[in-house]
Protein backbone atom coordinates (compact mmCIF):
# COMPACT_ATOMS: atom_id res chain seq x y z
CA UNK A 1 0.00 0.00 0.00
CA UNK A 2 1.36 3.39 -1.01
CA UNK A 3 2.24 5.95 1.62
CA UNK A 4 3.31 9.58 1.44
CA UNK A 5 5.26 11.77 3.86
CA UNK A 6 3.67 15.09 4.78
CA UNK A 7 5.41 17.93 6.59
CA UNK A 8 2.86 19.78 8.70
CA UNK A 9 3.20 23.56 9.01
CA UNK A 10 2.01 23.90 12.62
CA UNK A 11 2.28 20.27 13.67
CA UNK A 12 0.31 18.29 16.20
CA UNK A 13 1.21 18.50 19.87
CA UNK A 14 0.88 15.18 21.66
CA UNK A 15 2.01 15.31 25.27
CA UNK A 16 4.88 17.79 25.38
CA UNK A 17 6.07 17.19 21.83
CA UNK A 18 4.96 18.94 18.64
CA UNK A 19 5.20 16.53 15.71
CA UNK A 20 5.52 17.91 12.20
CA UNK A 21 6.17 14.79 10.12
CA UNK A 22 3.12 12.74 9.21
CA UNK A 23 2.81 9.62 7.08
CA UNK A 24 -0.48 8.82 5.39
CA UNK A 25 -1.55 5.82 3.32
CA UNK A 26 -4.16 5.09 0.70
CA UNK A 27 -7.68 4.59 2.04
CA UNK A 28 -9.20 1.13 1.93
CA UNK A 29 -12.82 0.07 1.50
CA UNK A 30 -12.70 -0.92 5.18
CA UNK A 31 -11.72 2.64 6.11
CA UNK A 32 -14.71 4.03 4.23
CA UNK A 33 -17.14 1.49 5.70
CA UNK A 34 -15.94 2.03 9.27
CA UNK A 35 -15.88 5.82 8.85
CA UNK A 36 -19.43 5.81 7.52
CA UNK A 37 -20.68 3.63 10.36
CA UNK A 38 -18.95 5.86 12.90
CA UNK A 39 -20.47 8.99 11.35
CA UNK A 40 -24.06 7.77 11.41
CA UNK A 41 -26.63 9.01 13.86
CA UNK A 42 -30.38 8.76 14.23
CA UNK A 43 -32.13 12.01 13.33
CA UNK A 44 -35.78 12.89 13.72
CA UNK A 45 -37.25 14.07 10.42
CA UNK A 46 -40.81 15.02 9.39
CA UNK A 47 -41.17 11.45 8.09
CA UNK A 48 -39.92 9.83 11.30
CA UNK A 49 -36.48 8.79 12.44
CA UNK A 50 -33.72 8.23 9.89
CA UNK A 51 -30.14 7.04 10.10
CA UNK A 52 -27.96 9.71 8.47
CA UNK A 53 -24.23 10.11 8.03
CA UNK A 54 -22.48 13.49 7.92
CA UNK A 55 -20.33 13.74 4.78
CA UNK A 56 -17.91 15.98 6.69
CA UNK A 57 -17.48 13.42 9.47
CA UNK A 58 -17.12 10.56 6.99
CA UNK A 59 -14.28 12.43 5.27
CA UNK A 60 -12.51 13.24 8.54
CA UNK A 61 -12.97 9.69 9.85
CA UNK A 62 -11.52 8.21 6.65
CA UNK A 63 -8.58 10.64 6.79
CA UNK A 64 -7.79 9.90 10.42
CA UNK A 65 -7.65 6.19 9.56
CA UNK A 66 -5.23 6.95 6.72
CA UNK A 67 -2.73 8.51 9.12
CA UNK A 68 -0.02 5.93 9.73
CA UNK A 69 1.92 8.17 12.10
CA UNK A 70 2.57 11.70 13.24
CA UNK A 71 6.15 11.88 14.43
CA UNK A 72 6.70 8.77 16.55
CA UNK A 73 2.99 8.61 17.47
CA UNK A 74 1.29 5.75 15.65
CA UNK A 75 -2.07 6.31 13.94
CA UNK A 76 -4.86 6.29 13.41
CA UNK A 77 -5.54 9.56 15.20
CA UNK A 78 -8.64 9.98 17.30
CA UNK A 79 -11.27 12.51 16.30
CA UNK A 80 -10.21 14.58 19.31
CA UNK A 81 -6.60 14.60 18.09
CA UNK A 82 -7.75 15.62 14.59
CA UNK A 83 -9.55 18.59 16.12
CA UNK A 84 -6.20 19.86 17.48
CA UNK A 85 -4.72 20.22 13.99
CA UNK A 86 -4.56 23.71 12.54
CA UNK A 87 -6.98 24.31 9.64
CA UNK A 88 -3.97 24.59 7.32
CA UNK A 89 -2.50 21.26 8.43
CA UNK A 90 -5.90 19.57 8.13
CA UNK A 91 -6.27 20.89 4.59
CA UNK A 92 -2.71 19.80 3.73
CA UNK A 93 -3.48 16.24 4.88
CA UNK A 94 -6.71 16.27 2.86
CA UNK A 95 -4.90 17.44 -0.27
CA UNK A 96 -2.19 14.79 0.09
CA UNK A 97 -4.81 12.07 0.68
CA UNK A 98 -6.61 13.21 -2.49
CA UNK A 99 -3.31 13.00 -4.39
CA UNK A 100 -2.83 9.41 -3.21
CA UNK A 101 -6.36 8.56 -4.34
CA UNK A 102 -5.87 10.24 -7.73
CA UNK A 103 -2.59 8.40 -8.30
CA UNK A 104 -4.19 5.06 -7.43
CA UNK A 105 -7.12 5.76 -9.75
CA UNK A 106 -4.79 6.78 -12.57
CA UNK A 107 -2.85 3.52 -12.26
CA UNK A 108 -6.08 1.51 -12.19
CA UNK A 109 -7.44 3.28 -15.27
CA UNK A 110 -4.15 2.96 -17.14
CA UNK A 111 -4.08 -0.76 -16.46
CA UNK A 112 -7.69 -1.12 -17.53
CA UNK A 113 -7.17 0.68 -20.86
CA UNK A 114 -4.27 -1.62 -21.67
CA UNK A 115 -6.45 -4.71 -21.28
CA UNK A 116 -9.71 -3.37 -22.70
CA UNK A 117 -10.81 -3.72 -26.27
CA UNK A 118 -12.49 -6.34 -28.43
CA UNK A 119 -9.77 -8.95 -27.95
CA UNK A 120 -10.12 -8.74 -24.16
CA UNK A 121 -13.92 -8.49 -23.79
Amino acid sequence: MRTIDVTLDQGLTIGNTTHKKAVIREATAGDVIEATEESEKVVKTPDGYELLASNTLVGINVLRRQIVSVGDYKGPLTLSEMKHLSPGDLRLLQVKAEQLESAALEVALRGRSETSGPEHD
